[in-house]
């Protein structure tokens, strides 16, 4: 069975205007199992960087290689209390499947081959009705787009971004399709098969 190797970029941007974040990037690696997570605290600003840093913290610390469910409910359970936040969290294996469950205002986009995601209502720290984990496999050569809501995905085709390496594709739609009144966060991790 061939295996995957990740090339993929990350960029986070505060609300115009601030300098503190409330959005955050998790990225980490764990034997055949890899992590990519993307969090949205509610609000902006220095109160939601902190909660961000502690959603942060709790993906960071967890083993992922019992799944994106652990995960998801290591940060749901670090933030109770607090303002409380989105997230997205998927692990991906190195056959090419694809694990993940995202709660609130997050979204996954997949490329050439669609990852059939479905968000879970709610606010990780507060309540979520029900989690829904959802599992796909990456074909060769795909394209893996995970965002905050402080990217306007109704203006983004993730076809017209493909001959863009990660970083360009960050940088690029950073740039055209972030909203100035809200944080960004946005994650791009391309899966090729080792020959």
């Amino acid at each position: 069975m061939k295996r995957t190797t990740l090339l993929l970029a990350h960029r986070t941007r505060p609300k115009r205007g601030e300098t503190e974040c409330g959005d955050r990037i998790v990225v980490r690696a764990e034997g055949a199992f890899s992590l990519l997570c993307v969090i949205d605290a509610l609000g902006h600003g220095p109160e939601a960087s902190q909660v961000a840093d502690v959603a942060a913290q709790a993906a960071a610390r967890t083993e992922i290689h019992q799944g994106p469910m652990r995960v998801i409910h290591a940060i749901h359970a670090a933030l109770r209390g607090s303002r409380g936040a989105a997230a997205m969290v998927c692990v991906l294996e190195e056959d090419g499947v694809v694990r993940g469950c995202g709660v609130g205002n997050v979204e996954l986009r997949s490329y050439p081959r669609q990852v059939p995601s479905v968000l879970s209502s709610g606010i990780l720290g507060a309540q979520v009705r029900s989690f829904k984990p959802f599992e796909g496999r990456l074909g060769p050569r795909a394209r893996l787009m995970m965002f905050s809501d402080g990217v306007a995905t109704t203006r983004l085709s993730v076809e017209r971004f493909d001959a863009l390496s990660p970083q360009q594709t960050c940088d690029r739609i950073l740039e055209a399709c972030s909203h100035d009144h809200d944080d960004a966060a946005i994650l791009v991790a391309d899966v090729t098969e080792d020959p």
